[in-house]
């Protein structure tokens, strides 16, 4: 309801006093509706109401149902979305909710400084109601040091520290310490505390020493700290501890520092880097503070002190660098500037060779790390920055990546105070269309050059016109003040395009040293590369002749590297929507050119045509990723290029991105394939590559491997009827776009687009892309289970095909998903690894009072005198009804029965049978309706357990209409009720129309004694299964000697120790449910170590295990270990039920429920179990471990525990280990007196 915004809903059932489930997520999405932090609000969907609707919903859960509300700390929850709203109304009256230390400590380090002072405010309000010094002193000895070690944030909430001196104590200098205790401050890692002796001059009693605790500052987290006034401040207190021996200062000075952050760096060097000897420390300081003396008229100290840092301070990175470029002078005392650290120039010829050589390098260069690491995490004046965890915890790639471009253009990056003053002119005449100003500097400066970092933004003038002139004027320079530095011509062309569409601009000033048709060619593969499409346009909308320096396969190279379909996490690699038409315009002028060259060249496969062939390839494929693309568009552009242009190299890509365009249904099918994920981790980038070799020996979904390319084809996917495009209809065109449906929904309806009918039905690639990616690799891959790892495929595509047919609302496939399992698994028996015993499966479980079949007759059968040894079933004879055919194993141990005793024989039927994925049941239960869920059941009709199975699913679900019909039509057991994955919904059904299930709800005698005899007749299968496989080949060695028969008794007695255990941690004991899991992660074990795999690829060894086992010595061997076994068991059971009464259990209904924290289920259980439960100390060390401290507030109230069997006023033994627990737990410690 929440994340839906059904407010008014909510209202409506606070109001009648409806059930509302409300748990812990639930509460977070609320509490995020009302963030202040943007990206948070931003991910609660877009707030359909005001703030002060939201804050309204939780005033009334505080008034109506704050037993069910406040299960966590509110404030905690609050602090942690960026609320103060929420804790400013939940600490003032009338509620009065608690700030725990704990939770003002958490604020300091990851919530924000508005939350932060909100708590600050707060402050005496919760002293008043609970006693709490939120701003203790133990508190404020850490206080800086916690705020300083934050990730995000840190400068600005360190600085609201220390500029409130009540928030913080500082601790004794470092200086006043011995070596002794500084050694121990050195060594610690995370916390730095010292412990020193208050002998202070105020203290009278000398022998009273009071051990007191601070915290210091690490080195690392003061260097990341942006105030000057800050820095300096700590270090004059001399609280920063220099963690290790050498520390790397090397990076720490930049030219863009102002003159106060300056003159603190060099102070914070000469005192931490002990590389620097004591005299030169002495010299330098000296040095700077004859600077600031200086008071000339016209002594630049900024420049002085700029030069002092290149001089003494030499090893800072391009620092001298950065001084010559923005005073244009050398120093003497210096030797050569050398290039800068990093990449190459920034001139074209270098940039070639980076995109030709190291085409992923990017831009990664000294300058961009400098930049980026004082900006980003800069918050001095203008802190902006992001939580890296929320980002990852709560928003997409997209969003961050964008959030981290608007901060590059801030005004933070300013670094003109890092130019020259001409340079720094000439930047102000381009913002201001100072014309006159441009061409003043370049007549008298021939040879100027924008030598600006290759992150420089330009600022342009606010009206277009002036933006035009300023255009007009590099123009007819021919933009050689721009000629040496490849990255400020791109960005300067790319300011402008910003308000000038590339259409209306024109490149017609040429000068051959930076626009020669070579370079151009170039120039234009590496915008391609880059896709920038702006640029692009206006290069080919500016020039006839453009040459490729380099060779097609080079430059096929350069661009053929993106052909990616999504990443390791599903999600597809998109373009914005809004590139869409230019991309389409981009690729009419290339077709004008390529239509040009054909007509004036005979060869048409020359170097031009064929370099222009790859753009165009290149191009389109682009368009394929535009999110939102129109098939009416795609039909355009496919019109004005020949087919023989368009290259059958990229099959695949294609055909992913066709099929997306026609719904995003079919690439979502392919997407959820079994281990296709896994094929993008493990290549570059974490891409899923189609140019990447094809290769076997990744275990892998490879998609390459199964296409069938020759039916995929773009006639086949997204053919229309025929259409003519006229002259006018280009597809760049305002309204090409206008009416078209795009690819998110263009074909969901399988028909229509446009009123212009599809060839093929959307329903016809789905069951073909069902037929190809699974059911064929099922029939006919001899090796298909290496796709995953040598897990079952079949069992991994098929659950998949049936979760997806859910996801997208379509049972009709899914049942016939179903049906086709049914009848592969009939013809292929042989292939079939999983099986499963048949009692207490459905079929066995039916009710006689159920009404799923109306001509059941039911036989009682009358029950032996003596204890049951078999696995017939005791309970019920079904007949006349048409029932499922249980398709029975062929694949079995054909024990010879004569050879068998009692309690092993009959030897239980194994039934083949589908093992659903807990994602499919969980659909299941999720969407289909009662007669469904039936449906759903039969085909599993002999599956042990599988009812209870649903069951469990469907409480989980809270779906009562189908718990209902289960508990009305099949015997589910007790044991499987009130289990800890149900609530509230799941005990009222139950109590109210089926106590009777319950009425002795602490008798599971029974469950236990059916138990033994189903064990007893599957242990001699379980028992050679488990010795058979392969990693127990050291007992299967000695099981099979003949002359220790000891050691043969002995293994017999500890593999049924162990059976007998996983036995009863299953809900049923099937073949394969208790291989021992590996670590992989696709859903299910390794099913080459099941039953049916090791009998038919290790059958010598399963035939010798036979014979040994149905010697008469070993048959007596196995009852008289199964006798002792059981015995032992039933004995263990008993002084457990002794020593761990079903009252003091935790697993019992009440103390499941009470340790999780849910009053209203614990409520109802007291209501029909009166005087049968209570409270225990184990409960109460679970129930805080957790933090669940509402329900023992609530159940500490005597009015509350009326149907309890004891109290907290009347059980002392009680109340002291809770005032014990409570005395110790780091969050309520600090508030005892509700006790």
């Amino acid at each position: 309801m929440i994340k839906n915004d059904l407010l008014p809903l909510i209202k409506d059932k606070i109001k009648h006093g409806d059930h509302i489930e409300i748990t812990l997520h639930s509460i977070k999405d609320l509490f995020s509706k009302l963030s202040t932090e943007p990206l948070i609000k931003k991910n609660s969907n877009n707030n359909k109401y005001k703030d002060e609707d939201y804050l309204e919903i939780i005033e009334l859960l505080m008034k109506h149902r704050r037993d069910q509300f406040e299960i966590t700390d509110l404030i905690m929850i609050a602090v942690k979305v960026y609320s103060p709203d929420i804790i400013r109304l939940l600490v003032n009256e009338p509620y009065s909710v608690i700030i725990y230390p704990t939770t003002f400590e958490f604020a300091i380090t990851d919530s924000n400084l508005e939350t932060i002072k909100e708590l600050v405010n707060l402050e005496p309000i919760n002293f008043k109601n609970y006693g709490i010094k939120l701003i203790s002193e133990e508190f404020k000895r850490k206080s800086l040091s916690l705020a300083a070690h934050r990730k995000t944030l840190k400068t600005s909430i360190t600085e609201y520290i220390f500029n409130n001196p009540s928030l913080y104590s500082i601790p004794p200098p470092l200086s006043s310490l011995n070596n002794q205790q500084k050694q121990r401050l050195s060594n610690k890692r995370l916390k730095l505390f010292l412990l020193i002796y208050n002998n202070n001059n105020n203290n009278n009693n000398d022998n009273d020493d009071e051990e007191i605790e601070y915290e210091y500052i690490d080195f690392e987290d003061f260097m990341k700290l942006k105030s000057s006034d800050l820095l300096g401040s700590l270090m004059e207190l001399d609280i920063v501890v220099l963690r290790i021996t050498y520390q790397s200062f090397d990076s720490f000075i930049k030219m863009y520092h102002p003159y106060e952050r300056l003159q603190v760096g060099i102070k914070i060097i000469l005192k931490y880097d002990i590389r620097i000897p004591e005299k030169k420390r002495e010299e330098i300081l000296e040095k700077a503070n004859k600077i600031d003396r200086n008071n000339e008229t016209g002594f630049n100290k900024l420049k002085e002190l700029r030069k002092l840092v290149a001089i003494e301070l030499s090893n800072q990175i391009n620092f001298y660098l950065y001084y010559w470029k923005a005073y244009r002078e050398n120093i003497k005392k210096l030797c050569k500037i050398h290039r800068k650290r990093g990449l190459p120039d920034n001139n074209i010829e270098d940039q070639e060779a980076i995109y030709l050589n190291h085409p992923q390098a990017g831009d990664e260069d000294i300058e961009q790390v400098e930049l980026l690491s004082y900006n980003l995490n800069s918050d001095s004046e203008e802190e902006d920055e992001i939580d890296k965890n929320v980002v990852e915890q709560n928003y997409s790639f997209e969003e961050y990546f964008n959030y981290s471009k608007r901060l590059k253009k801030e005004s933070v990056f300013d670094k003109s105070n890092r130019y020259s003053d001409l340079l720094n002119s000439y930047l102000k005449a381009i913002k201001e269309g100072n014309i006159e100003k441009l061409e003043d500097v370049d007549t008298n400066n021939p040879m100027f050059q924008l030598d600006v970092s290759k992150y420089h933004k330009f600022q342009l003038p606010n009206e277009k016109e002036d933006v035009l002139k300023i255009w007009e004027y590099f123009n007819r320079h021919s933009f050689k003040q721009m000629i040496q530095n490849y990255g400020i011509l791109i960005e300067f062309i790319s300011s402008v395009i910003n308000v000038i569409p590339p259409l209306e601009l024109k490149i017609s000033n040429i000068d051959d040293l930076l626009f020669s048709p070579e370079k151009l060619g170039t120039f234009l593969f590496h915008q391609l590369h880059n896709k920038n499409f702006n640029v692009i346009e206006l290069l080919l909308n500016s020039f006839d002749d453009i040459n490729f320096k380099y060779q097609p396969i080079e430059l096929a190279s350069l661009i053929d590297q993106e052909r990616f379909l999504f990443d390791n996490e599903g999600e597809l690699l998109q373009v914005d929507k809004k590139f869409a038409l230019q991309i389409i315009r981009v690729i009419e002028l290339v077709m004008d050119k390529v239509n040009k060259l054909t007509k004036d060249q005979k060869n048409t496969e020359n170097i031009l045509t064929t370099s222009y062939r790859l753009i165009l390839n290149n191009l389109y494929d682009q368009l394929l990723r535009v999110k939102g693309l129109t098939i009416d568009q795609l039909e355009y552009v496919r019109s004005i290029i020949p087919e023989q242009l368009l290259s059958n190299n990229y099959e695949i890509y294609r055909i992913f991105f066709y099929l997306n365009i026609r719904s995003s249904k079919l690439t979502k099918y392919i997407i959820e394939r079994p281990r296709i994920l896994r094929y993008s981790a493990v290549l570059i980038n974490n891409y899923y590559d189609t140019i990447a070799p094809i290769t076997n020996e990744i275990s892998c979904f490879d998609l390459r491997k199964f296409f069938k390319f020759d039916l995929f084809t773009y006639d086949y996917i997204l053919g229309r009827e025929s259409i003519q495009y006229s002259s006018g209809s280009s597809g760049s065109g305002s309204d090409s776009g206008s009416g078209s449906s795009s690819s998110g929904s263009s074909g969901d309806d399988g028909s229509k687009n446009n009123n212009k009918k599809y060839i093929t039905q959307v329903d016809t690639l789905l069951r073909e892309l069902i037929k190809q990616l699974s059911h064929d690799i099922c029939t006919n891959v001899s090796n298909r289970d290496r796709i995953v790892k040598g897990k079952d495929f079949f069992n991994l595509s098929l659950n998949a095909d049936l979760k997806f047919s859910l996801n997208i609302g379509r049972k009709d496939l899914f049942w016939e998903s179903l049906d086709w399992i049914e009848q592969y698994m009939i013809k292929n028996e042989n292939l079939m690894r999983r099986q499963f015993y048949q009692f207490n499966s459905p079929y066995e479980s039916l009710l006689p009072t159920g009404t799923i079949f109306s001509n059941v007759n039911i036989i009682k059968k009358e029950l032996p005198s003596k204890e049951l040894t078999t696995i017939e079933s005791s309970f019920l004879k079904i007949d006349n009804f048409e029932k499922p055919i249980p398709n029975e194993s062929t694949i079995k141990v054909n024990w010879n029965s004569d050879k068998l005793i009692e309690p092993f024989k009959p030897i239980p039927k194994l039934i083949n049978s589908f093992k659903f994925s807990d994602e499919v049941k969980d659909s299941v239960c999720k969407v289909m309706n009662v007669n469904e869920i039936q449906r759903f059941i039969q085909y599993n009709f002999f599956e042990s357990f599988f009812q209870n199975e649903i069951y469990l699913y469907s409480s989980c679900m809270n779906r009562e209409d189908l718990m209902s019909f289960l508990l009305n039509n099949y015997n589910i057991e007790a044991y499987f009720l009130l289990g800890p994955s149900g609530g509230y919904l799941e005990c009222k059904l139950i109590f109210e129309n089926h106590f009777e299930k319950l009425k002795n709800i602490s008798n599971l005698n029974q469950w236990f004694e059916s138990r033994y005899s189903q064990f007893s007749s599957a242990l001699l299968n379980s028992f050679l299964k488990y010795i058979c496989k392969e990693n127990n080949i050291t007992r299967y060695n000695q099981f099979i000697q003949h002359d220790n028969l000891q050691i043969r008794k002995q293994i017999i007695k500890e593999i049924i120790g162990i059976l007998f255990d996983r036995f009863l941690s299953c809900d049923g004991y099937n073949d394969d449910e208790y291989d021992d899991e590996d670590d992989e992660d696709d859903n299910g074990e390794d099913t080459n170590q099941s039953l049916a795999s090791i009998i038919k690829n290790q059958n010598n060894k399963v035939l010798l295990i036979q014979s040994i086992i149905e010697q008469s010595d070993t048959q007596l061997y196995f009852k008289s270990a199964l006798d002792q076994f059981l015995l032992e068991s039933k004995e263990d059971r008993k002084n457990d039920e002794i020593n761990s009464p079903f009252i003091e259990n935790n697993k019992n209904p009440f103390l499941q429920f009470f340790i999780k924290g849910n009053i209203k289920t614990c409520d109802i259980i007291l209501e029909y179990y009166p005087n049968q439960f209570k409270i225990t100390k184990d409960s109460i060390t679970e129930a805080l471990k957790l933090e669940n401290i509402h329900i023992i507030k609530y159940y500490y109230k005597v009015d509350n525990c009326k149907n309890l069997i004891n109290n907290f006023k009347n059980d002392n033994n009680l109340l002291k280990h809770l005032k014990n627990e409570l005395s110790k737990h780091p969050i309520y410690k600090y508030h005892l007196t509700w006790l």
